[in-house]
């Protein structure tokens, strides 16, 4: 598990895998979180800690549930554990209902103020100075 904590919504303790965004798995992906979930509820009985599938979730740092991909989707469907997405996912872990919307605000802001154009000029002057471009180059008027 990546995280655990105490749902601000339920009072559920989550055990939490988390992926990045709506289509950042594939097929096998959804199997080997089943499965690892299955293998966590299987210790937790054995210890007779009390979970359930509920308490076994995927959270995924941004998006919208109508954007999840159908691996994710067989998670919930197949498998029965809770895939909590974007803003769900932030309130659910903060008791914030504005947390997500916060959260991306404060990221437009860093990059707003952000300059990387220096940093952009010396990639493209490096880049064309290579001799990989510069054969490219040739080629191209040849």
């Amino acid at each position: 598990m990546d995280i655990e904590f105490i749902d601000r919504v339920d009072g559920s303790k989550r055990y939490c895998q988390l992926k990045a965004g709506p289509n950042t798995i594939n097929k096998d992906d959804v199997k080997t979180i089943a499965d690892h979930f299955k293998d966590a509820i299987n210790l937790a009985k054995t210890n007779k800690i009390k979970v359930s599938f509920e308490n076994f979730a995927v959270g995924v740092i941004y998006g919208e549930t109508k954007d999840l991909s159908s691996h994710y989707q067989r998670i919930s469907k197949q498998y029965h554990h809770p895939v909590l997405i974007g803003e769900e996912f932030w309130y659910r872990l903060t008791g914030d209902a504005k947390f997500y919307f916060d959260l991306i605000d404060c990221i437009a802001q860093v990059a707003i103020e952000a300059d990387f154009k220096s940093k952009m000029d010396e990639v493209i002057i490096a880049l064309s100075e290579s001799q990989e471009i510069q054969d490219m180059v040739k080629k191209l008027h040849q």
